[in-house]
């Protein structure tokens, strides 16, 4: 008999594959409020620290440190096949180029009630998220 289970997601956007016990694996395709340009906000994960895989593609994750809102952001590219651990209660946003894909582990209950957002501004985005060449 066998019982191994397989799961895919290629649609664009999240989708939680398995939840079991107190994890969750879900899969990140790219979509429009991930691409660069469209980023409007950052998060933080008060339960959960959050871990990414990238699978495909090219993506940076921008941390803005664990205070009252996001300061001093640093980018990293996110290299195939390593693990990328976020925190808890570390300000952090993805942005995504077309066709990218990344493996997220975190937390089962991890959502808006744990998990809050901090939008900003225009002007605020032009100092919060380094001038990165996207090109």
């Amino acid at each position: 008999m066998n019982n191994l289970q397989i799961f895919t997601h290629d649609e664009p956007g999240y989708q939680p594959l398995i939840d079991y016990g107190g994890w969750r694996v879900a899969v990140l395709n790219a979509c429009t409020m991930y691409l660069p340009d469209h980023i409007a906000y950052f998060d933080r994960h008060l339960e959960s620290d959050e871990v990414f895989i990238l699978l495909n593609g090219s993506c940076g994750i921008l941390l803005g440190g664990q205070g009252q809102k996001p300061e001093s952001v640093s980018c990293t590219w996110l290299s195939p096949g390593r693990i990328y651990n976020v925190p808890v209660n570390t300000w952090h946003t993805l942005f995504m180029m077309p066709d990218s894909k990344l493996t997220v582990i975190e937390n089962q209950n991890t959502g808006l009630s744990n998990s809050p957002r901090y939008y900003f501004s225009q002007e605020e985005r032009l100092a919060l998220i380094p001038a990165l060449s996207f090109n």
